[in-house]
């Protein structure tokens, strides 16, 4: 059964996360050596389920993966409390923001005309201004970029979208995913992938302080 994370969305993800805290500290008891034991067999059993499963089955966002998931940090935790380790505290950081945060994650495509500025309920508009495909001698795409002008409340921003290179505006990240292929440079839209991931930088920084750790283990 498929989860809706709408419904885990802040604060309700961040209660949960403090929840899980208060639970690893109350029963320390779940720090023992058999209980990681268990968690690490069952989070490799649930990583496997999910190798072997197709992607679309969305497995990561099932009831028995979160329950494993949550199991797993909740006993991480409570190993924490008893013997501290920077590594071992910047990768729970990293894994229980990277599932709470996935709730208040959003994905949106939006069609981005030459000739208006979009529609939608994002806090800002998109007009195409210029676009340019550059070719092979074979005549193939060799990479295609649109000039994009970003407008909000208070202003209007000229940004340049390329493949795989982001524009950042307004905490969304924008990315530069389609066009007209039959009209190519002369193409009267884009289709731009807007996304939100407010809780990145907090993925982030648990990956920087668990390597950090094992940095200071390995050389200390």
């Amino acid at each position: 059964m498929t989860i809706n994370t709408a419904l885990f969305a802040f604060p309700v993800n961040l209660i949960i996360g403090l929840s899980m805290v208060l639970a690893a500290w109350k029963f320390k008891c779940l720090s023992s050596d058999r209980h990681m034991t268990i968690a690490l067999l069952l989070m490799i059993a649930a990583a496997l389920v999910q190798g072997f499963m197709p992607a679309q089955a969305s497995f990561t966002r099932s009831w028995p993966f979160v329950i494993v998931f949550t199991w797993f940090l909740t006993v991480l935790a409570s190993r924490l409390f008893r013997k501290f380790s920077w590594a071992g505290l910047g990768l729970w950081i990293a894994l229980w923001s990277g599932m709470l945060g996935s709730a208040d994650a959003t994905v949106t495509r939006v069609v981005v005309p030459r000739e208006e500025f979009t529609q939608t309920l994002l806090p800002f508009g998109m007009r195409m201004d210029e676009f340019q495909v550059d070719r092979y001698q074979t005549g193939e795409p060799m990479e295609y970029r649109a000039q994009i002008i970003l407008r909000d409340a208070n202003r209007e921003q000229s940004k340049t979208l390329r493949v795989n290179h982001p524009v950042h505006f307004r905490g969304h990240q924008l990315y530069l995913m389609d066009y007209d292929t039959s009209k190519g440079s002369e193409s009267d839209y884009c289709i731009v992938m807007v996304t939100r991931q407010p809780w990145r930088w907090l993925v982030l920084a648990g990956i920087l302080i668990m390597l950090g750790g094992a940095f200071k283990t390995f050389i200390l």
